[in-house]
Formats: structure tokens, C-alpha cells, sequence
């Protein structure tokens, strides 16, 4: 009887391992088409919708393309870190890692026909972003300025209730270097894996990891090595600095956790 209990444990402790075991899609290349593939392959792993902007739902996706932020709350404007929670909700909301309640620095490049004529993909700070950063759905793209790791949490949109998602996924834009760049989900404060953006200089990015259940309750995204600074100058990168930015964000329906 007992054997018989420790091989039923560990079936379960194999099961459970199992049923936990991520699916990865990475690509990249110098055009959006380069990773389209990639993406639509994880919007397949997510299953079910784009779910848009409020609601909830028990199956589906949602995801942040930028483009649709007002110019008041783009650059040279701070977008706040609960944007997509309070004025757009979608259940996610910035912070920076530790959990500071930083609402400074949170950038989204302007688009071409903004108010003030502020350049686009964040030429205004250095005019060699504006061919260095290719956007993967024009015109908008994301940044943290002065930060380089953003961490990310969970929500029931336009809640305040702690969710928990099925995977995430971004697109980042101009990857130079190796196992720098990357998202790393967490189950609570237990890390379920770290997953790095392949190279592709000037070009796009994609890293998406998803379960098969709602296990994933934060990230954390590396940008590079060296953050996009307020005041980078005329050429900020050098072969020891890698500066990258983020475009499109997709996730699963964020599911409220069981406190």
C-alpha cells in the first residue's frame, strides 16, 4: 500500500510538471512579416479572441499595439503606468521592478501627425532612433526611459482584483545583443522561466511564452543592456551598448487568483 501511495504521488508531482510545461515562439528578422508567423502561432497557443478594451471574459487574449493612445498621454507626455487598466481596460499595469510606484518615464513615441511635431520612434531624443527603432504595427512604439526592466502585473480590467494569465508575449525593436533582452514570468514570486529576444539589428523581435492554464501572475521585461535615456545625444549606442524598445503586447484574458 504504501508503494502504491508513492508512485500515486509521484504521477501526480509528473502530471502536475507536465501540465505546467511552457510553449516558446521566438523570431526575428528586418520586417514585421519576418515574425507574423510567430505571432499568429501564439495568439493560436492563447486561444479564443482579441477581447478588446473592458469586460471580462474566461477565454481569449488581449494585446496593446500603442497606436491607439491619445497624443496627450504620448511623447513628450508621460503615459501613465495604469493606463490600460483605468482608461483603457485591458488588466495590465506597469511599475518598475521592486514594485516602486513610479508613474515618471513611461513613453510612447509620437505619431506623425501629433500637436506638438514631435518626431516619431523617439527621434526627438536622438535622431538615430528614427531608423534605429522599426515599429511592428505603425506608428507608436514603447519605452521606460532611464529604466531598462519593466515589471508587469495582472488585473481583472477595470478592477482592482489580482489576475493571472495563460502566457505573454512582446515585440521587441532593435535587439543587438545575445542573451540580454528578455521577459521572465513569475507564478507569484516563484520564476517560472526566463525567455531572451533574439538578435536582429534594426529589425524586430518576437519572444511569447504561454501554459496551459492561468499560472502567470507577473513579468518582467529586459530591454537591452543600456536604457533609452531622456538626453541620449546624436549616436548614444556603441558596440558595448544595446538600447531596444518595445512594440505590440499580447496576453491572455487576464483571470481573477483565488486569495
Amino acid at each position: 500500500m504504501k508503494n502504491v501511495t508513492i508512485l500515486l504521488v509521484l504521477c501526480l508531482i509528473s502530471h502536475t510538471l507536465l501540465a505546467q510545461t511552457p510553449v516558446g515562439r521566438r523570431a526575428a528578422g528586418a520586417n514585421p512579416a519576418d515574425i507574423q508567423g510567430a505571432i499568429d502561432q501564439f495568439r493560436t497557443d492563447l486561444g479564443g479572441a482579441n477581447n478588446g478594451i473592458g469586460n471580462t471574459f474566461t477565454t481569449g487574449r488581449r494585446e496593446i499595439n500603442w497606436d491607439g493612445v491619445p497624443d496627450a498621454f504620448a511623447q513628450p507626455n508621460n503615459l501613465p503606468p495604469d493606463f490600460f487598466n483605468v482608461n483603457s481596460p485591458r488588466g495590465l499595469v506597469m511599475r518598475a521592478v521592486g514594485e516602486k510606484e513610479e508613474t515618471e518615464g513611461f513613453r510612447v513615441s509620437a505619431d506623425s501627425d501629433n500637436p506638438t511635431q514631435t518626431a516619431t520612434k523617439f527621434a526627438d531624443i536622438s535622431t538615430s532612433f528614427a531608423t534605429q527603432f522599426k515599429a511592428f504595427s505603425e506608428q507608436r512604439v514603447f519605452s521606460y526611459l532611464d529604466h531598462k526592466e519593466i515589471a508587469i502585473r495582472f488585473f481583472v480590467p477595470g478592477t482592482q482584483t489580482i489576475a493571472a494569465v495563460r502566457g505573454f508575449g512582446a515585440v521587441f525593436c532593435d535587439v543587438d545583443m545575445a542573451q540580454v533582452s528578455s521577459i521572465e514570468l513569475f507564478q507569484g514570486k516563484k520564476s517560472l522561466g526566463k525567455f531572451y529576444a533574439q538578435p536582429t539589428n534594426a529589425g524586430l523581435s518576437f519572444v511569447g511564452v504561454s501554459f496551459p492554464t492561468a499560472i502567470v501572475t507577473k513579468v518582467i521585461i529586459t530591454t537591452g543592456n543600456t536604457p533609452v535615456q531622456v538626453s541620449c545625444g546624436p549616436n548614444p549606442e556603441s558596440s558595448t551598448k544595446d538600447m531596444v524598445v518595445l512594440d505590440d503586447f499580447i496576453y491572455g484574458e487576464p483571470q481573477a487568483v483565488q486569495q
